[in-house]
């Protein structure tokens, strides 16, 4: 048998891999080339401001979803690793292919969403309250303390946006309100606040983003010993948290300066009128 009837004979896969490969690699380089020019402007969220990397994954991932590069950014959120979409980002998706979302009951107590699958009679309908997000454990968490409602409201329009539509999502598992309020995370990866803060080896400690005074470990410690009171005892949960506050992402307690704490620690400042 020749060299040649060896090559006739090789599956077609073995010769398509390298292309599929290069276009990989041509939609990275792109994604890449438009996130170098935008992560240093204040059109891009600031957990992808200097960090084009990120910033071309996102974008590589809004793609996938209809999303042009800078709707990728402003929609696409990441905790722990876990792509995730706010859930009025996901309504907006499954209401572009055609499918359909409203809203039955809006009360401070209680919120109820409907939607219909294109093509379907079959209405899916679903209730959160507040008596349901206490038996989910939401009630203590310091992101659902800040606007309960809201958290109804997601909660529930994620749900049928993801029970109608999975496909338009692309079997997204969670939004980022869920993931905000703890879901996705298993024993296995949840980590206390106490481990949260102990300090990395100093040759690897990175310095604070921003101009500032590192922080006291009196104030780190106050600042998660409140995290924890507060709901946010995982590692993911507690930076989440964290980064969404203070505006930017951060993977330790070392890039934090003592304003940034300070500006964590007001964030559970009862209002005027909830202390009365």
């Amino acid at each position: 048998m020749t060299d040649m009837t060896l090559h006739q004979h090789q599956p077609a896969e073995v010769v398509q891999l390298p292309s599929i490969i290069q276009t990989a690699a041509k939609d990275m380089n792109g994604a890449m080339t438009v996130a170098n020019g935008i992560v240093g402007t204040s059109f891009v969220p600031q957990h992808f401001r200097g960090k084009p990397e990120e910033a071309a994954a996102a974008i590589l991932y809004g793609a996938t979803l209809g999303f042009d590069p800078l709707t990728s950014l402003q929609q696409l959120y990441s905790i722990g690793g876990k792509p995730a979409l706010y859930s009025r980002a996901m309504v907006a998706v499954v209401l572009s292919k055609g499918h359909r979302i409203w809203t039955i009951e809006d009360r401070p107590d209680s919120v109820t969403v409907a939607g219909q699958r294109k093509g379907s009679d079959h209405v899916e309908q679903i209730t959160w309250t507040i008596e349901r997000a206490k038996t989910a454990g939401y009630t203590s968490n310091a992101n659902y303390k800040k606007d309960p409602h809201a958290m109804l409201y997601a909660r529930a329009s994620g749900d049928v946006a993801r029970r109608i539509a999975p496909d338009a999502l692309l079997g997204l598992a969670y939004s980022a309100e869920e993931l905000q309020l703890g879901e996705g995370t298993t024993s296995t990866q949840q980590v206390t606040a106490d481990q949260f803060v102990k300090p990395e080896p100093a040759d690897q400690a990175p310095a604070p983003q921003e101009t500032g005074e590192a922080p006291s470990d009196a104030q780190l410690r106050k600042m998660f010993a409140v995290l924890k009171e507060n709901g946010l005892e995982g590692r993911d949960e507690a930076l989440g948290y964290v980064s969404e506050t203070i505006g930017r992402g951060i993977q330790s307690r070392n890039e934090l300066t003592r304003q940034e704490v300070s500006t964590v620690l007001d964030s559970f400042t009862p209002a005027p009128e909830e202390t009365a």
